[in-house]
């Protein structure tokens, strides 16, 4: 047994003689607590120890603990939505002035969304709630806790993005316990390449339950919208959340992994709906996919897949329409072997006499070698000119009548091929083209050409080459430099610096520093680099944490 002075409050696991983790590198003397969230090793109910804050969330703090009684691992959460709450000393917590009664609204809604969730014990896919108290003012909720890694993680470990047939087998039992939990009257509505976690044994979780005003935009909390995942409508006042909109964030995260990349934000495909997927990888995805992605990435409620069961239905259309292909193709070979009405069929036990196996053959050679000794005495004997020839000609060289139209006129719908490159995509679009349709390939960092400007298309460009009316054109458009300054980040908390840089494709890490000026937990800047120097994306980059004054 491990005395709990000695856990990990990282992974729980124990700690080595120098307060470090073996197992993960946390440092118990140096890798301090979340600002605001409960202190490390603090005890609830007499039973669960608290661990490191894992996620800050509009709805609370999602820490890793420990069940003192079971001796292992859990996920606790604790109801402390943070522009509406605030710590009072180490535990308690208390409502903001002027937001006492919206806390005690929303406290009861968790409360209620944690029974609800804790009564849903035959969907495995769903971590199991398995105890719900309050104390300190508010309420906590504590689950069984899974060793696993996001879906986004998982995905760029795989190369940038999933085949079909590995993400079907990730997915669609996923697909059904979503269907279950609506069906309890529960919904998700925060799907995305982070709430869903693929555990040791290659399975994957639904993990990120949070209450229904946590995921919208009106009710008063901080909303927990992930873009690219949140379908319109959480975005709305006044507008109701149903099956659908899960079905929105389910389907987006699938696109994410079969393509490496989110669909736009809801709210920007309002005015452009278009799904963008590399022409390399739309190649590898099964046509139906594609349609039944389509019909759940609809921004519009009234016009997107309704339910799971109908998702399901898409995405499995194919097996379904091979399997019937396959059996009309079984019947037709059933029949085909039958005799036909009508038809005297011979039996196949009569055998042709022996000597006609050596005859026939000797007879179809002879003709063989006569018609090629006429055909070449026909080829080579000449023509008799008339009167007006003046040259005699082979018959080989003669050529069927050709017609008037002259060798090089082109085709009454051909048109000539613009050229794109450099020029504005969104502007083309603008515009319209009645010859061509323009398609979007990729779009990708550009050195050479600004951010919306066309880089490449194919067919290529080359004067007076021609395509036929209505052709397609493929265009790359550039994202603009590879290169992207770095934002303001001085006093943020570390969550919402790392959330920014993340943003806008870097990889944050960060390292404790000490300051005089900034409490800990707050950040002081960047360790390598300035506010506004220009860094390659996908670049790692260490923010420094504050851990406040250093005292002699």
């Amino acid at each position: 047994m491990i005395e709990f002075e000695n856990l990990c409050m990282n992974c729980m696991g124990e700690l080595g003689e120098d307060h470090i983790c073996p197992r993960c590198g946390y440092n118990d003397e140096t890798d301090f607590q979340a600002p605001d969230a409960l202190m490390y090793r603090a005890i609830l109910q007499e039973r669960y120890l608290v661990g490191r804050a894992m996620i800050v969330s509009g709805e609370g703090i999602t820490y890793i603990g420990y069940d003192l009684e079971l001796q292992n691992p859990i996920e606790l959460r604790e109801f402390f939505p943070y522009h509406t709450a605030l710590r009072v000393g180490t535990q308690r917590v208390a409502a903001r002035v002027d937001k006492e009664e919206l806390f005690e609204e929303k406290l009861q809604e968790f409360l209620e969304h944690a029974k609800t969730l804790a009564h849903m014990r035959e969907i495995t896919a769903i971590s199991q709630i398995y105890d719900i108290f309050e104390e300190n003012g508010t309420a906590y909720t504590v689950s069984e806790w899974h060793e696993s890694i996001s879906l986004r993680y998982f995905v760029e470990r795989s190369g940038g993005n999933l085949h079909w047939n590995a993400a079907r087998q990730l997915f669609m039992p996923v697909l059904s316990a979503l269907g279950s939990v609506h069906e309890n009257s529960c919904g998700h509505y925060g799907l995305s390449p982070s709430s869903l976690r693929i555990l040791p044994d290659g399975k994957m979780k639904i993990t990120g339950f949070e209450i229904e005003s946590a995921r919208r935009s009106d009710s008063g909390l901080t909303a927990d919208l992930i873009s690219g995942c949140a379908a319109a409508e959480q975005y709305e006042d006044g507008t109701a959340l149903d099956e659908a909109t899960d079905v929105y964030g389910f389907a987006a995260t699938l696109f994410f992994a079969l393509t490496g990349s989110l669909p736009q934000d809801a709210q920007k495909r309002l005015h452009d709906s278009r799904l963008m997927i590399p022409t390399a990888i739309l190649k590898n995805i099964p046509p139906h996919v594609i349609t039944a992605l389509a019909n759940a990435l609809q921004v519009e409620p009234e016009k997107r897949t309704k339910t799971f069961e109908r998702l399901r239905a898409e995405l499995s259309a194919a097996p379904t329409v091979m399997a019937s292909i396959e059996e009309t193709a079984s019947i037709k070979r059933i029949v085909s072997q039958q005799p036909q009405q009508g038809r005297r069929v011979k039996n196949p036990r009569k055998r042709a006499p022996a000597f006609l196996w050596f005859v026939l053959p000797l007879i179809l050679t002879l003709m063989i070698l006569g018609s090629g000794i006429w055909l070449w005495y026909t080829k080579t004997m000449p023509v008799e000119a008339d009167e007006s020839s003046s040259v005699s000609e082979p018959i080989s060289q003669i050529e069927p009548e050709q017609s008037s139209k002259p060798e090089n006129s082109i085709s009454p719908n051909a048109v000539l091929l613009p050229d794109l490159v450099g020029k504005n995509y969104e502007e083309i679009l603008a515009e319209g083209n009645s010859d061509f349709r323009i398609m979007l390939g990729e779009m990708k960092f550009n050195d050479e050409f600004e951010e919306g400007l066309i880089f490449s298309q194919s067919p290529s460009y080359e004067i007076g080459k021609y395509g036929e009316k209505g052709d397609i054109i493929v265009v790359n458009v550039s994202k603009g430099e590879s290169s992207i300054e770095l934002p303001y980040i001085y006093g943020y908390t570390l969550a919402g610096a790392s959330q920014m840089l993340s943003d806008l494709g870097f990889i944050p890490t960060k390292v404790d520093v000490y300051s005089d000026y900034l409490d800990r937990g707050y950040v002081v800047g960047y360790k390598d680099y300035y506010t506004g120097d220009k860094v390659s994306y996908g670049s790692q980059i260490i923010i420094e944490v504050s851990m406040g004054p250093k005292f002699d």
